[in-house]
Order: C-alpha cells, then structure tokens, then sequence
C-alpha cells in the first residue's frame, strides 16, 4: 500500500486507508459506495469489509441500496438520451425552487437569531407555516458547527433548534439524515462542554437513527463518525478514533467533500500524535495539506502547517519543524489571533530547546506563559511552566526551578485549572520546596496535566 503522504490530489483516499471488518456492520452500504467501486475509486476490500452478504441478507436498507444500484445502471443507457433532452429545463426549475427555499430559510434564521435563545423554540411552535423546512434545519447546523469549538451552549441551543424545526416536518426530504446529524451535535456540544456522559446517550441514538432509518448519505455519515471519533479521542481510546477518522475519510472521499477529507486527515493526525504515534501523524497530516493544496480553507491550512510542525518536533525532527514554521510564516500571518500567536510561540521554544538554544528556549517559555495568563488560560499556562521547570532541572538551576513553583500554585489557584491538576501542581510545589524535585518527577506531572486535560483542537477550525 502506498504511503499516505504519496496522496495526489486527483486520488480518492479510500485507497490509502485499511478499513477494519471489525464493527463495520453498523453502517450502510450506499448508491455513492457502489459507484467509486464499480469505476475503481475504491478497492473492493472496502465493500468486503463492511460484509457485504451478511447486509444484504439481513439489513433492507442495504438491499434496496443495491437493488437501486442495479436498476440505475440497466435504465443509464436507454434513459440517456432522454434525460438529456429534458435535464436542462428540470435543472432551471430546481435551481429556482431551490434558490427561492433558501432565500425563505436564511431569512427564517435571521428572525430567529435576532430573538433571546429562551424565544426562539416559542417562536418556532407558534408559526404556522413557517419554520418547517430542510434548508432552515441545514442553517441551523451549520450555525451549530459554527459555534461548536468556543461556544458549546450555543451549539447545542442551535442543535436543539435544528431538531425542533425538523420534528414540525417529519415527511420532509432527508428527515432522518438531518436528525442524526443534529444528535451528534448536539453530543459534540456536550463533549465540549465537558458532559460526556450525555454526549455519549447523544452519540447512541444518532447511531441508532442511521442504523434504523437506512441514513447511507456519505456527508452525514462522514461527519457522525468525525465528530464521535473527538469524544473517543478526548477518552484516549485513539484506536477507535483513528477506525471512525479513516472511516469518515472515506466517505468524504465518496463524493469529492476534499474540504472535509482534508480536515479528517487533519484530526487523525492530532489522535495518531496524542497516541504516541508521531511518524503516521505527519503521513496523515502532509496528506491533509496536499490535498488542501495553496488555495484551500485558510484556517486548515493553518491547522494542519502547525499541528504538522508540532508532529515533528514530538518525533524530535526540529530542524524540520523550525523549517517548517519559516516557510507558514506568511500563511500564519493572515490569522492575527493571539492563541495562535502563543502556541507559535510555545512550539519555537521547544524546537530552540531541542536544537540546545536553551536562552532562546526560556524567553520563548517565559512570553508564552505570561500570555496565558493575561489570557485566564490557566491550564495552558501551567504546562508551559512545567516546561520551563524542565528546562532549569536540565540545567542545573534548582534555585530557578524553588522560585517558579512558588509562583506556579497562586497563580493558577485564580485560573481555570481543576481540582486534580492543583494537587499535582502543589505537589510539585512542595517537591520542589524540599530540593527533592527530578527531571523525571517534572515530566510526569507535565504527562499528567496533558492527558488530564481535553486540547482546544485546531483541527476544528474548518
């Protein structure tokens, strides 16, 4: 199999990925999975593993999916010519209709988002008509996803929106496409929002909705796999995140969603590099960016040249990771945000650190962590001040390491770093205090603060 990183843009990825037979009986097979194999898109191991016979005997979703399939191709010779005679004047009324219902529905939004939160759903009962169309639950989602990263109340109100309007038009077209992935926003608000009790129940019936109601649609399917794979991915259960990640590339793959498989590839980057597995990070990562190539979403290309750069230096290739960072120095430049800004600034004092420019090294260290704590970003904060630690440690400067534990503890007491984190963090304090503090006592309270803690994803900016 050829290495990931070997992508060409013009490929579809499915060929790059092994798809595990293992739980594969939980999705459908669809019109688009037949067509990519049948023109040779995709492998024919991908249908074998998704067992096939077993579906067909068994699921009437998959059959009448394959049934459908085949009909297509016995009508697509003998309708030819006459689709063609009539496709244009269908296509013009379509087109009207469909730009004359999305016009209604981003107008219904506008009223909507100009309400309190707490009138919106009353809004949304009381009209008669209105309210009650696909586009409008697909603006909805879309604002959803929008606010999912930072505003995750937000998200799961717009999400619960999305539902309400829905549930008003259950004949409507792809209702149940559109109620699956309104429940797993709604999960992925909660997992933001730190409810991953819910999240899960969330995840659970969006599952079963698709599994139930036959919901094949490779965009949707793609992103409930995605976005399940985060929760397994804050869990660190990373082999089942980097299974749905492959899973959720290949059905974005199905229908030419480069965008979405780029940004995929970009999060199976950030769970191969969390689990420890920074070579096959940077494969999936450098896939990502050539398939995004010099044009594509700005903001995942900033997230894939950083995540990428922040692979290599966790594999301890700095000089490629400081070549990197030189060569994005112009793309990073048009995203003028400060968290960017402090995590540039974070990943060039471990590369300085790593290249054994130890005074650069500490400055870097020094700015980072005073920024975060202008910013409230206690948790942020206190790992790049056990990283500073660790540099002193490597240096001899016990002294250094007695003051910057002193000053650690009251700080981040007035931050948002939890319980558990402050006991670590006193801990070390206290260690420090009695000069009984290692290096490897250091890196293990900065493991802990890593994994204790769920990353703000910059995979997520797409």
């Amino acid at each position: 199999m050829p290495a990931i990183g070997s992508i060409r843009r013009d490929v579809s990825p499915a060929r790059f990925f092994v798809i595990l037979s293992r739980d594969m009986d939980d999705i459908h097979i669809s019109r688009e999975l037949l067509r990519a194999v049948d023109d040779g898109r995709v492998p024919m191991d991908v249908l074998d593993a998704i067992k096939t016979e077993h579906l067909l005997s068994r699921c009437p979703h998959c059959r009448a999916e394959v049934q459908a399939y085949k009909a297509e191709c016995r009508a697509r010779s003998s309708a030819l010519s006459r689709l063609l005679q009539t496709v244009s004047a269908l296509l013009g009324r379509l087109v009207t209709l469909g730009s004359r219902e999305t016009r209604r529905a981003e107008r219904d939004l506008r009223e909507l988002l100009l309400l309190p939160q707490e009138e919106r759903i009353r809004r949304i009962e009381r009209a008669r008509s209105r309210f009650r169309s696909p586009a409008l639950v697909r603006l909805l989602l879309e604002e959803s996803r929008r606010h999912a990263s930072l505003q995750p109340a937000t998200s799961l109100h717009l999400a619960e929106l999305a539902e309400t309007v829905a549930h008003r038009n259950p004949g409507m077209p792809g209702y149940f496409d559109l109620l699956a992935l309104g429940k797993a926003q709604m999960a992925n608000a909660c997992r933001v929002g730190d409810d991953r009790r819910r999240a899960k129940e969330l995840f659970a019936v969006a599952r079963q909705i698709m599994a139930d109601h036959g919901v094949t649609d490779p965009e949707v399917v793609g992103r409930v796999d995605e976005l399940l794979a985060s929760l397994h991915k804050d869990q660190r259960q990373f082999h089942d995140a980097e299974r749905l990640l492959q899973r959720a590339a290949l059905q974005f793959g199905l229908i030419g969603a480069t965008e979405d498989t780029a940004r995929a590839l970009i999060i199976l980057g950030g769970s191969y590099c969390a689990g420890g597995s920074p070579d096959r990070a940077i494969e999936a990562t450098r896939s990502a960016l050539t398939l995004l190539g010099s044009e594509g979403n700005l903001r995942l290309r900033v997230a894939g040249h950083y995540n990428l750069a922040l692979q290599l230096v966790e594999a301890g290739r700095f000089t490629e990771a400081s070549t990197l960072l030189e060569e994005g120095t112009a793309l990073f430049d048009q995203v003028q945000e400060d968290w960017l800004r402090l995590r540039l600034l974070w990943l060039r004092g471990d590369i300085a650190a790593g290249q054994g420019d130890l005074a650069l090294a500490e400055r870097a260290y020094l700015e980072t962590r005073d920024g975060f704590v202008a910013q409230g970003n206690g948790y942020d904060a206190a790992i790049v001040s056990l990283d500073l630690a660790i540099l002193y440690l490597r240096q001899g400067r016990t002294i250094d390491v007695r003051r910057l534990a002193e000053e650690m503890v009251p700080v981040f007491q007035t931050q948002d770093v939890h319980r558990e984190a402050l006991a670590a963090l006193a801990l070390f304090q206290e260690t420090a205090r009695q000069d009984q503090l290692t290096l490897d006592k250091a890196l293990q309270v900065a493991a802990f603060l890593r994994e204790a803690r769920n990353e703000p994803a910059l995979a997520a900016l797409g």
